[in-house]
């Protein structure tokens, strides 16, 4: 009888397999898969916040006007998905945050809203207890929409040059082309109704000498982290640290005599051990006193050359705006100050205090900067297509009309 049976079941097994294997049975799967994918790409989705709005006051604007600003941020919102692809979504929903951060704004702009936005899919092949199909997961970024943010489409030159007390420093936006006759730069667009220029030149002679500070700070890091320096610091900590050693002897042998003149012992040979290497560090010759001397070599002449280049401007040239080298030929060091017109320079410029209107209510939108490109892992995702179109048939007019 169990022979017989298990002769049964791989028969059965058998005929499983060659109804898989069948052409028309195929056929049927891949067609209930078709209709699957179909279904969910037609499946209307929605808009979901992922948190809570988020609200970060500074010292100028107080949180009633931080609420009323990210109001303003909900109408751009709502101007921006009037495209016919999200309203509604279909194939994905919206999950979108926004937050309205004060803490950096200068006395008397508008308080500054971002808002990000990501596309997440449907799985054909997941279905919830409601009958629709389940999310995928985190899906590729649409980009993002802020009010009043002055850096839009600009890249920070903090990283690169610092700052000074007067304000950051960015790298001029390189416009490269339009949409819907606003200009785009950095694969941002910039809408404004203000008719002051957005960026002010920062001068040679601000660049050089925040080069300049830069560059004796390093030199003295350098110097600080010299052999010669460490063994001044460790001989000048030596009395205090015999004194804890034998401060931590006598605790212990309150219990362990023996335990406690054995660890002291440890500690002093060591002691002992430690300034042997140091020593033989700062002597003449040595490999750790060649390679230092090598730095502070190196970081000696940058800030030589730094000082010599500041002093050989006239004053005309110390306050013309500065250039610094981006190329990547060599012909510069990048990040030096060069002259207006070279090859692979950009300018260095500082957002212009008068841009905004200082008139006008705090949480009104005197500008909007939308994001137009994403990252190359968003790209390769099956719904890029889709946001490029809702990128092309955005309602530019609309939006604009919450400028003021």
């Amino acid at each position: 009888m169990k022979r017989k049976l298990f002769r049964w079941l791989i028969a059965a097994g058998l005929c499983s397999w060659c109804l898989m294997g069948s052409p028309t049975l195929r056929a049927g799967q891949e067609g209930n898969d078709s209709s699957a994918k179909q279904e969910a790409q037609a499946q209307v989705g929605k808009f979901v916040q992922g948190q809570p709005p988020g609200t970060m006051a500074g010292r100028y604007h107080t949180g009633v006007e931080l609420k009323r600003a990210l109001q303003t941020a909900d109408a751009v919102f709502a101007a921006y998905c009037r495209t016919p692809l999200l309203n509604p979504p279909r194939g994905f929903d919206v999950v979108h945050n926004v937050n309205a951060d004060d803490r950096s704004t200068p006395r008397g702009w508008p308080i500054p809203v971002g808002m990000g936005l990501i596309l997440v899919g449907y799985d054909s092949a997941r279905r919830l207890p409601s009958g629709r199909f389940a999310s995928e997961g985190e899906g590729p970024v649409l980009g993002g929409i802020s009010i009043n943010t002055l850096d839009c489409g600009s890249t920070s030159a903090e990283t690169d040059l610092g700052r000074d007390e007067k304000s950051d420093f960015y790298y001029l936006p390189q416009q490269t082309g339009t949409m819907h006759g606003w200009p785009l730069a950095g694969g941002e667009v910039f809408m404004s109704k203000r008719t002051q220029p957005r960026w002010l030149p920062v001068s040679a002679e601000r660049v050089l000498n925040v080069q300049i500070e830069k560059a004796r700070k390093v030199q003295k890091d350098v110097d600080d982290a010299s052999p010669q320096s460490a063994y001044a610091k460790w001989e000048a900590g030596h009395a205090e640290r015999l004194r804890q050693y034998q401060e931590t002897h006598d605790q212990l042998a309150k219990t362990n005599k023996q335990q406690a003149d054995q660890m002291l012992a440890t500690m002093l040979e060591s002691e002992k051990q430690t300034e042997k290497m140091m020593a033989s560090m700062v002597q003449p010759g040595s490999d750790m006193n060649k390679m230092a001397g090598q730095y502070q070599a190196s970081t000696g002449k940058s800030l030589h050359d730094l000082e010599a280049q500041l002093n050989s401007l006239s004053p005309a040239q110390k306050a013309a705006p500065a250039y610094v080298y981006q190329g990547a030929d060599g012909a510069y060091g990048v990040g030096q100050v060069v002259p207006a017109g070279t090859p692979g320079a950009v300018a260095v410029v500082y957002p212009n205090p008068d841009f905004y209107d200082r008139t006008l209510p705090a949480w009104e939108a005197q500008s909007v900067c939308i994001s137009v490109s994403t990252g190359p892992r968003s790209q390769e995702s099956p719904l890029y297509p889709t946001i490029q179109s809702i990128w092309k048939s955005l309602d530019w007019d609309g939006i604009a009309l919450v400028l003021k």
